[in-house]
């Protein structure tokens, strides 16, 4: 049984009902992070989880008052569930192939797995649409960094902590999965930008709200990673400090405030 299974979601209900009817393998935990919707999925939310599910035995739902942003999105599935080996975590917009869950549980049970992903994803490190992560990687690599807000490049960086820090990673499972309406699999042509991004593409005010904060998460990266993590070629250590760990973050409240989505 797979302990955990997480999903962030700001818009778009009707893809998380896609998601749940995909799941076909035993889950002990399904949650939920209405990530401030202002009640717009709240009541359809609450209709999907209060169904019973053949394959889910507790479903949680978690509400934001406001978007804390995807990587504190993904750092509450974790700290939802603490003492879990391991967290499946998931776009809202993503469902599942027959078999894909189940494989990705066979994969975790090799103990010297850190990071699993769906797919490879464009430069074949690691998608972040769909991943599961160990308890041990999170010990040894860190959280996901909240100053990157709401979304984008959190999980460049950790691609960066990766590739400083190497571990075994399984890249591409055998099963398919769907980003969206695009299948995502071994061997896949795909064109993420078209398939995925349904929370943009649900929402265009907030797509142009996230475009502006965006280019200050890439400042970020510059200033934690430096020019090269373009070209998976990072500084050994973050901000180029030597002997610094690479689960350090920088949290400067004047740059928070300045790319918060209450100022757009």
């Amino acid at each position: 049984m797979i302990p955990v299974l997480g999903t962030v979601i700001l818009n778009g209900a009707h893809w998380l009902k896609k998601q749940i009817d995909s799941i076909d393998f035993p889950v002990e935990n399904y949650l939920v992070i209405d990530n401030g919707s202002n009640g717009e999925n709240t009541e359809e939310i609450q209709l999907l989880i209060n169904k019973p599910h053949n394959y889910i035995k507790n479903f949680t739902l978690a509400t934001m008052p406001y978007n804390i942003g995807c990587a504190a999105g993904w750092n509450m599935v974790i700290k939802t569930f603490m003492h879990s080996p391991y967290w499946i975590i998931t776009s809202h917009d993503v469902s599942f192939g027959p078999g894909f869950l189940e494989e990705m549980y066979n994969e975790a049970q090799d103990n010297e797995v850190g990071m699993i992903f769906g797919n490879g994803g464009d430069f074949n490190l690691g998608s972040f649409d769909c991943f599961l992560i160990k308890d041990t990687t999170i010990q040894s690599h860190g959280f996901f960094d909240e100053n990157f807000y709401p979304a984008y490049c959190e999980d460049s960086d950790y691609i960066m902590r990766l590739n400083v820090k190497p571990l075994k990673t399984i890249l591409n499972l055998k099963a398919d999965y769907y980003h969206g309406n695009g299948i995502m699999g071994q061997g896949t042509d795909h064109d993420y930008y078209e398939t995925g991004m349904n929370t943009k593409k649900d929402s265009p005010e907030l797509a142009e709200k996230i475009s502006e904060s965006n280019l200050k998460n890439y400042e970020y990266m510059f200033k934690k990673w430096g020019p090269g993590w373009r070209t998976v070629d990072p500084w050994q250590y973050p901000f180029n400090i030597e002997g610094l760990d690479i689960r350090s973050s920088y949290m400067d409240l004047e740059f928070c405030k300045d790319k918060h989505l209450s100022n757009k």
